[in-house]
């Protein structure tokens, strides 16, 4: 019996394993070191569809590259593979209109993949370096195409006033694939109740929404837990 019951709780164990792994990105402001992470360090070709006419807004209405905001708006687009939260706005407009609405979360530590925000400027954070500098990429309104610095103090960048980082960079889980394990229900997820190789009738007290029965009644079914 002890046997079955094994064999029944390896999937649970490996789904379970693979879904707190899925769902970090959501729990976290961002991510510092994520292996996932490709900075970007040299300039993007105008042809690649996320600074383009073909998804980038900002070109779309009229306000390419070089500009600060049509950059880090293809970089979102660029790093998350989808259409980034923000609906335009200038450089200076970012941070308080993700705040207010809550697009993504943000706050005062620099990470890999945030926007970093000044009062009339928006960068891409794409290295925090050890010594506790940033590495940022950027485009310039009426000025460069595309550079990459390093600051120790982002708050003297330009002489502006600097707001904070919005986290946009989603970790490589898009909003779909977010939503879709957040919404999963216990009932939609049946091929994990019981061992198939074992029929019903022997499999018994050893189904998962009933694994809290056996040998303790305080002991509670982590499947259950996790998808009430």
């Amino acid at each position: 019996m002890t046997k079955k019951k094994t064999l029944i709780l390896i999937p649970i164990v490996l789904m379970l394993t693979i879904m707190a792994s899925a769902l970090a990105p959501m729990t976290a402001a961002a991510y510092e070191g994520d292996e996932d992470y490709t900075p970007r360090l040299t300039a993007p070709d105008s042809s690649i569809p996320y600074y383009s006419s073909q998804l980038n807004w900002y070109h779309q209405t009229g306000t390419p590259m070089p500009n600060c905001v049509a950059y880090a708006y293809g970089r979102i687009y660029e790093m998350n593979g989808e259409k980034p939260l923000i609906p335009g706005g200038n450089a200076g407009e970012w941070y308080g209109m993700n705040k207010a609405a809550g697009y993504y979360p943000y706050g005062q530590e620099p990470k890999v993949g945030a926007v970093a925000c000044w009062s009339r400027h928006v960068a891409i954070v794409e290295k925090v370096n050890a010594d506790g500098s940033v590495t940022i990429s950027e485009s310039h309104w009426g000025g460069t195409y595309f550079d990459v610095r390093t600051y120790e103090d982002m708050t003297s960048h330009y002489g502006q006033a600097f707001y904070g980082y919005i986290y946009a960079y989603n970790g490589g889980m898009t909003t779909e694939l977010r939503n879709k394990l957040i919404n999963a229900k216990q009932e939609t997820n049946t091929q994990y109740q019981q061992d198939t190789n074992v029929a019903p009738e022997e499999v018994g007290e050893f189904s998962i929404t009933n694994l809290d029965r056996e040998d303790s009644d305080k002991e509670e079914s982590i499947f259950a837990r996790f998808f009430s």
